[in-house]
């Protein structure tokens, strides 16, 4: 079945399961459409090496400057698989593609038009690239995995309510809850654009299981939990993702990439 949602203002929740569909080699993005592609970064080394071909060299040096071989082919499949999946939208060879970054280093695409809005996140095996037409996005996936400092990560990253909404949680719960919240606020500071400079502590996501993924308040914006959209994403088992968009109303699709 295909992933696809509808979404309202006030139903904000949306859970992208693993049963995500191989997407047609060209693709129409509407105004109001979020794509979010799955790609799973192990591959072959022949295919790795295919890869490789269509990267830019700036791309390919930072590949190589990974010390672990593993981490050099996820960058390169990962940034490849970017590269093709766009392609599909603006109907380019993928490596007539043109990116640029901006003061705060976030990558976009400036050949060809339409502009296309997109952000990349990886974890481990797994990378989800989120990809709309007219607002800022971005999204991030993590591998969940025990965490022994999670009450020190909590408080040296959470604003003060994530903090006590975590502490309400189960003990089952907490771990859960904590790559809940840390996807959502990876996701909403990569979508603002402003890097680290986006204190972490001063804003507060929804992060208990039974909530929907929603902003529920950014210090400098009075106006931002009205205006920013966040979305709960479940990639494959044991993974946890969130996307953040400037936008309410959406319709939000899920497409495979292996």
């Amino acid at each position: 079945m295909r992933a696809r949602f509808a979404l309202h203002a006030n139903a904000c929740i949306i859970v992208l399961k693993m049963f995500w569909e191989l997407a047609p080699d060209q693709l129409t993005l509407e105004p109001n459409h979020i794509h979010v592609w799955r790609i799973a970064l192990d591959l072959p080394a022949s295919r790795v090496d295919d890869l490789r071909a269509l990267i830019s060299r700036d791309e390919l040096a930072r590949a190589d400057a990974f010390y672990f071989p593993e981490h050099r082919v996820r960058f390169i499949v990962a940034h490849a698989s970017v590269r093709m999946i766009l392609a599909r939208y603006a109907r380019r060879a993928p490596r007539d593609l043109v990116f640029a970054t901006d003061a705060f280093g976030k990558p976009a695409l400036v050949q060809p038009a339409p502009v296309l809005r997109f952000n990349l996140a990886h974890s481990e095996h797994l990378a989800l690239c989120a990809i709309t037409r007219d607002a800022p996005i971005g999204i991030d996936v993590e591998l969940i995995k025990p965490l022994e400092n999670l009450d020190e990560l909590a408080a040296r990253f959470f604003s003060p309510h994530e903090i006590a909404a975590l502490r309400a949680l189960s003990a089952d719960q907490r771990t859960r809850g904590f790559y809940a919240c840390w996807t959502r606020k990876e996701a909403y500071i990569k979508a603002v654009g402003k890097g680290l400079r986006e204190p972490l502590d001063q804003f507060a996501v929804s992060l208990a299981p039974n909530e929907p993924a929603r902003l529920l308040f950014a210090r400098d914006d009075p106006h931002a939990a009205e205006q920013w959209s966040l979305f709960a994403l479940e990639p494959a088992p044991g993974y946890i993702g969130a996307s953040a968009i400037h936008a309410r109303a959406r319709v939000l699709q899920g497409w495979r990439l292996d």
